[in-house]
């Protein structure tokens, strides 16, 4: 093996035997491979020595071999960019080493997916609601709008303030609303980091046992119907349990 092809980049770690998705390539279009212990298996492929990886297309394929083999099997995500020094290192240091940790892991993974719902304000329809609760927001609205900045900044920077002070009342109602009644259908949820702005109210992981699938989806549904015209749903999945691997 020449130095170029001496690295491996590793996937995840899963059971030994299991059969690796079909037309799935790797990183850079590299073929995925397995380094077998005979209890526990990591998903690999090759990386030429020096390459750069943090692109997002090779984001989306770390993504997409995980979910693959997801769909089929338990597997234990490892970081985005997770690189070691050859095969011989990845079954010494990795599968050998943290033998016990993986087999807990995967148990506790085994026979659950993860799923990802993102729940947003429809932003005009929560700002109409903040204006005809408050008439505070109501008149600062008024005096601030069609005048030039500088001239009304006060007035404006307590507007903001108001309508942040209100948001935040929204979402400690409506949080709940969205996730009480989905989470009861899960065996365990994480929540996320959301990315901001008037419309954020919930971004949150959901582990999901295989055979509760159904009354999952039949939730998420019915909130999605109660909540129609004010809060849109996005639910996604299943994927890989990104966010229920303990750290270590």
């Amino acid at each position: 093996m020449s130095e170029a092809d001496e690295l491996c980049y590793v996937y995840g770690i899963t059971y030994d035997g299991v059969k690796l998705p079909e037309g799935v390539d790797g990183l850079d279009d590299r073929p995925i491979d397995l380094v077998r212990d005979g209890v526990l298996a990591a998903v690999v492929s090759d990386v030429a020595s020096g390459h750069r990886i943090g692109r997002k297309a090779q984001l989306l394929a770390h993504c997409r071999v995980l979910d693959a083999l997801a769909s089929q099997a338990a597997v234990i995500p490892l970081r985005f960019g997770t690189v070691v020094a050859g095969r011989a290192a990845v079954a010494e240091d990795l599968l050998e080493a943290q033998a016990e940790r993986f087999k807990a892991i995967l148990e506790q993974l085994d026979g659950r997916s993860q799923f990802t719902l993102r729940a947003r304000y429809d932003e005009e329809r929560v700002l109409t609601e903040i204006v005809a609760e408050d008439p505070r927001v109501a008149e600062l609205r008024e005096q601030t709008r069609g005048r030039p900045e500088d001239s009304t900044m006060n007035a404006r920077i307590q507007l903001g303030e108001l309508v942040s002070s209100a948001l935040t009342r929204k979402r400690e109602v409506d949080t709940p609303a969205v996730l009480e009644p989905i989470a009861s259908h899960a065996a365990a949820y994480s929540m996320r980091e959301g990315r901001g702005g008037v419309d954020q109210l919930v971004d949150v992981a959901f582990l999901v046992e295989d055979d509760k699938r159904s009354e999952f989806d039949r939730a998420a549904e019915s909130v999605a119907r109660a909540l129609t015209g004010r809060v849109r749903l996005q639910l996604m999945g299943p994927t890989a349990p990104y966010d229920f691997v303990p750290e270590g």
